[in-house]
């Protein structure tokens, strides 16, 4: 999946994995795991140093498909080898889980059979995601080694954008008439798996071709034979195949629904997509998301060689360095304050930190309004100012608490005049910058999600330490 302009709804993703049971471990159990996993992965790199791929293989294949692609991901050398060694079934299971790294060196890499063969146990929507990492060519070659149903429906998706609705619905569908009753919805259905398909997703529809919603295996199995079908159907909302797959998963959680339709400009119906795949998509936006915000490449892995960690960082840290140098030139200028007043200095991380802190949080809302459009643009100048006055209560609150305790430690009631003046501008300008940056992003079309940090907290540390030394150099000298 590739990178966008983004940040993403990381509260919408805790309550999907909730929904399905996805459920956080004791932090004891889970180091227990961790320290499993860890102790596997370093047992597989040995055998892979002396060459003993027998003890490789069967180590892998004693391990589940997640922990087998986290061995993948981390590993540096035989990627695509290891991948070889595992039965097609549980290479279709594993590339699902790999990175996208991975999935680039390993997938181009294999033989058009082996390909073809694993495929074969993916599902079409899954399969149309693994079969764009190979070049044009080879991917003629592998559809025609795919049999004709799976092979149809895959060129079929590959028509639609790889992120888009089309590109990730399910063609695992059929469409009964609402004059259908249960009796005639089984015989479908059967006929349906019959041909070599899966289950199908129910589908209900007017005799024009109107889609009233669908029906729930459930409803089948706890409803009498003659039951009409338009009775014991669900509302299934529907959404063009254009949609953006970050705007469907952000308008899902308004959605009382397991699935979602996908129609075409007619309102006809293309596919489904359901909130499992929705699921896969929210738990990768948050991890890339996430490196975004550090200015980490989300394609970086813990084992890693130096110099690949050293390239995808240091452009970041030098941005960081000059904006650095720009916050000490200010300290600079009051050298003399400083050496006068050497307390000054103890009190400058507090006014930085504090600062920082509350920019953030700003930057945090704004962006993720941004980035899943809560926020229109009409909106922004109040948004702004929302978070400006924000920041000026918040910056009255703890000033006036740092005042407090620089009196009573120091008994000097200027000083706590002095820092708490700087805390309450500090904080209000946090909250302006930490609004009004991602917005002038966004306009010049650079992601806030990974540029913002970087100018709020220089922002934050120019005009905090402006206002502090300033204000020290006139009242208490």
């Amino acid at each position: 999946m590739s990178s966008r302009n983004s940040s993403f709804d990381f509260s919408f993703t805790c309550g999907l994995l909730l929904r399905y049971k996805t459920y956080t471990l004791h932090p004891c159990i889970s180091c227990i795991f961790i320290y499993m996993s860890v102790s596997q992965f370093h047992q597989i790199q040995k055998y892979i140093e002396k060459g003993d791929f027998k003890q490789v293989k069967y180590r892998l294949l004693k391990m589940d498909f997640h922990k087998i692609a986290e061995v993948l991901n981390n590993i540096q050398n035989q990627k695509r080898y290891l991948f070889s060694l595992l039965p097609p079934e549980i290479q279709s299971e594993v590339v699902l889980q790999l990175s996208d790294q991975s999935k680039s060196l390993i997938i181009p890499k294999l033989s058009v059979y082996e390909t073809a063969r694993f495929l074969h146990f993916n599902d079409d929507d899954d399969a149309t995601d693994i079969i764009q990492y190979l070049p044009s060519a080879k991917r003629q070659k592998v559809l025609l080694k795919i049999k004709e149903p799976k092979r149809k429906k895959i060129e079929k998706l590959l028509t639609f954008g790889k992120e888009t609705a089309g590109g990730l619905m399910d063609l695992d569908y059929i469409i009964v008439k609402d004059t259908f009753t249960f009796k005639d919805i089984a015989e479908k259905v059967q006929s349906h798996i019959d041909r070599g398909n899966k289950v199908p997703f129910i589908i209900l529809t007017e005799e024009g071709g109107t889609v009233i919603g669908f029906i729930p295996h459930k409803n089948l199995i706890f409803n009498p034979p003659n039951t009409p079908a338009r009775k014991i159907a669900q509302k299934l909302p529907l959404i063009k195949h254009t949609e953006d797959q970050e705007k469907i998963v952000h308008n899902i959680r308004h959605l009382k629904s397991d699935a979602v339709g996908v129609v075409d400009e007619k309102d006809s119906i293309l596919g489904i997509i359901h909130l499992r795949d929705l699921l896969k998509i929210a738990q990768t936006e948050a991890t890339e998301d996430v490196y975004k915000f550090a200015g980490v490449q989300n394609e970086e892995t813990t084992t890693d060689p130096v110099f690949f960690k050293v390239s995808m960082r240091y452009k970041w840290l030098i941005i960081n360095l000059a904006t650095a140098f720009l916050a000490s030139s200010v300290v600079a200028l009051f050298e003399d304050t400083i050496s006068q007043l050497a307390l000054l200095a103890v009190f400058m991380p507090i006014v930085a930190g504090e600062g920082g802190n509350a920019a953030t949080q700003a930057l945090a809302v704004v962006v993720r309004g941004i980035a899943v459009n809560d926020i229109p643009w009409s909106e922004a100048k109040k948004i702004i100012f929302k978070e400006s006055i924000a920041g000026l209560i918040n910056g009255i609150i703890v000033g006036i608490l740092a005042a407090l305790v620089a009196i009573f430690f120091h008994a000097t009631p200027m000083l706590g005049v002095v820092l708490g003046i700087a805390m309450i501008a500090n904080l209000f300008i946090a909250g302006f910058f930490g609004a009004l940056v991602p917005f002038v992003l966004k306009s010049m079309k650079i992601d806030p999600a990974v540029a913002s940090t970087v100018f709020v907290t220089t922002a934050t540390d120019i005009i905090g330490f402006f206002v502090f030394l300033g204000l020290g150099t006139i009242l208490l000298l």
